[in-house]
């Protein structure tokens, strides 16, 4: 029986260090994505890329998308996030999982505060266009991107982790939290607040640091299996 466990748990830990590689590899992707739109932001490259996306988002306007599109906006604000997340800390807690409401916090309020500073870097100025909701600050990159992949990501990842342990079906939920990340980047585009490259962008520092925090997490997973597997 203890040759079992012992068996099972390194399977684990060999499954573990597979995702950590991978994560390495798309971080590493993303960062270079990140890296040139940078690059091309600083020289001025990238108007081209942005007229062609954004006409073919304006085309779609009508005047029931937009209101679909400023009712997902929403759900990128700040109090949205307040809300939300105050909620799935109390589980997590309620639940003893004090490691996953440490990781939460700090991916949510890490990417805010990255992306502030990235904000203040760049001092990217927003579309030259009627703004259809209310909007302050710098355009690159995005926040409602940078902490919708961040926030939404880490909740998905660990609802994900939940079901994948219950032997339960979870690519609904990765569709569906992918689906619910996008279209808040998207509706930055639609509402004239952002460019497309702010959203992209927005997306691969915020991918960035939700791997970096999956690891982190996983990094804890795997050091407390091994506590169990030497005590």
């Amino acid at each position: 029986m203890v040759g079992l466990n012992t068996s099972r748990t390194k399977k684990a830990l060999e499954k573990i260090s597979l995702e950590l590689i991978l994560g390495i590899i798309a971080a590493l992707a993303l960062l270079g994505l990140f890296s040139k739109l940078s690059d091309e932001l600083l020289e001025n490259e990238l108007q081209g890329f942005d007229m062609f996306i954004s006409n073919v988002i304006y085309s779609l306007q009508t005047p029931w998308l937009t209101n679909f599109m400023i009712f997902i906006t929403h759900a990128g604000d700040t109090y949205t996030y307040v809300i939300v997340v105050l909620i799935i800390l109390i589980l997590l807690l309620r639940i003893q999982l004090k490691w996953e409401a440490l990781i939460l916090l700090i991916s949510v309020l890490g990417a805010w505060g990255l992306n502030t500073v990235l904000k203040g870097s760049f001092q990217r100025a927003r579309p030259d266009l009627e703004h259809l909701v209310e909007v302050g600050g710098y355009s690159f990159p995005s926040g409602h991107a940078m902490v919708s992949i961040a926030a939404y990501g880490i909740m998905g990842y660990l609802y994900v982790r939940y079901l994948r342990r219950n032997g339960k079906r979870y690519w609904p939920i990765v569709l569906l939290v992918s689906v619910w990340i996008f279209l808040i980047g998207l509706s930055r585009i639609y509402l004239h607040v952002h460019y497309p490259s702010d959203v992209i962008a927005g997306y691969s520092a915020g991918g960035v640091w939700l791997l970096t925090c999956i690891y982190a997490l996983t990094i804890l997973n795997r050091w407390t299996v091994r506590r169990k597997v030497n005590g």
